[in-house]
């Protein structure tokens, strides 16, 4: 199995690989895709070889949430008519990728020990990442208008949601034994890339979760220091005046800002679930934008700010039009558990990844409510094996066994 846990930890760390596109005759694919494929031949390999091949298998019925996302689709292929084949087929990879990558992490690192360190990697290579974007963007390359950091990216929202769930594993971790201040320097310097892409969901998702665990820890020093709870409050005036500032300011004053767009988006997005069909089904699996492009002219009346809109900017609205009432009705279930798990976590008791990782996925719910990580190889990755980390009903200690 260590050659499996190490390209495992190669894939981790370069999760942005997926970046590198190339065509293998007439099919086009890029590097995530083979080394994933990759991957997946030595994990079978390895669980031929230690002979828990059929133990493995057996395991698969502890995935629910893998399993869910899986037949959700399905359902919603069979029920939904599929209109964009190339949207269809381009969601169907991200999915099956982010299935089979959690599977053979949660199958390879059985341990909260092992998972602490596989996510530690992957947080390393997410600041090396922004690093990277950082020199691409100064040389010249790829420049936002707004200079916004985005490296190779196409907008630096997607960077930003890239960078703060290990943002908040540093923070959290720095928190739980500020002995170790490497995790400290880690937070610090995801902080600062976080910043640069000025992404506003990144920020005040952030923040919510970290204060979020300070209160639930209890115990910690930083709240009992007068000084620590006056910069506390400072952070979060300034994020609430930065994002009057940089977001709703600009609605007002312009004719354009992104919650303007997010506007256009929502309205058609709600016009579409006045069909009774839409709201029961869906619009059918990666085709969302393939219907916004149709409706969003008649719905709203004039031009829109931008025809092709990947997905609606709302995780509750993209489980509907993905999945339709079971798909949103499998999100709250999601969320329920979520919400569970964290608010019934109690400070004497231990503070195992499965715990970490429910505030992880909570993040992405937050920042959810404005975006969606369902359509980048990357977010869908992380989302994935966050939900099966913090949802699975099965202990660490029982995945041991």
């Amino acid at each position: 199995m260590k050659i499996n846990k190490l390209l495992l930890y190669f894939n981790l760390f370069f999760l942005q690989s997926y970046l590198v596109r190339f065509k293998i005759g007439n099919f086009p694919t890029n590097l995530q895709e083979v080394l994933i494929g990759l991957q997946c031949l030595v994990f079978l390999f390895a669980i031929i070889k230690n002979k828990t091949f059929l133990q493995t298998i057996k395991n698969l019925k502890r995935h629910w949430v893998i399993l869910g996302l899986l037949g959700l689709t399905l359902l919603s292929t069979a029920l939904v008519p599929t209109e964009n084949k190339i949207d269809f087929l381009r969601h169907s990879r991200f999915l099956i990728i982010s299935c089979v990558t959690s599977f053979i992490f949660i199958e390879t690192f059985k341990t909260s020990e092992e998972r602490f360190k596989a996510f530690k990697i992957a947080g390393i290579g997410a600041m090396v990442f922004g690093f990277f974007c950082v020199a691409y963007n100064l040389l010249g390359y790829n420049v936002a208008y707004d200079h916004r950091l985005l490296g190779p990216l196409d907008a630096a929202v997607y960077l930003g949601y890239y960078l703060t769930p290990f943002f908040i594993f540093f923070a959290i971790e720095f928190f739980k034994d500020t002995k170790v201040k490497s995790n400290l320097l880690y937070a610090i310097a995801l902080g600062i890339l976080m910043l640069a892409t000025v992404s506003m969901g990144s920020l005040t998702g952030s923040l919510i979760v970290i204060l979020l665990y300070l209160f639930k820890k209890n115990d910690s020093k930083i709240l009992k220091s007068k000084t620590a709870r006056a910069i506390i409050g400072a952070i979060c005036l300034l994020v609430s005046a930065t994002v009057f500032y940089l977001k709703i300011l600009p609605t007002i004053q312009t004719n354009y800002s992104s919650i303007s767009e997010r506007e256009q988006i929502w309205t058609t997005s709600f016009s579409l679930l006045k069909t009774p069909k839409n709201l029961a089904l869906g619009v059918g699996f990666g085709q969302f934008q393939e219907q916004y492009a149709q409706h969003v002219k008649a719905v709203l009346g004039h031009e829109p700010l931008d025809y092709y809109v990947l997905q609606p900017h709302n995780i509750f609205l993209l489980f509907i039009f993905q999945f339709g009432i079971l798909g949103f009705t499998f999100l709250l279930f999601c969320i329920n558990r979520n919400l569970h798990n964290i608010f019934s976590w109690k400070k004497d008791q231990p503070f195992d990844f499965r715990i970490l990782a429910n505030f992880l996925l909570l993040y992405f719910f937050i920042h959810g409510l404005i975006d969606t990580p369902f359509f980048k190889n990357d977010l869908l990755i992380i989302l994935v094996l966050l939900m099966e980390l913090s949802l699975l009903k099965t202990s660490n200690k029982t995945l041991e066994n």
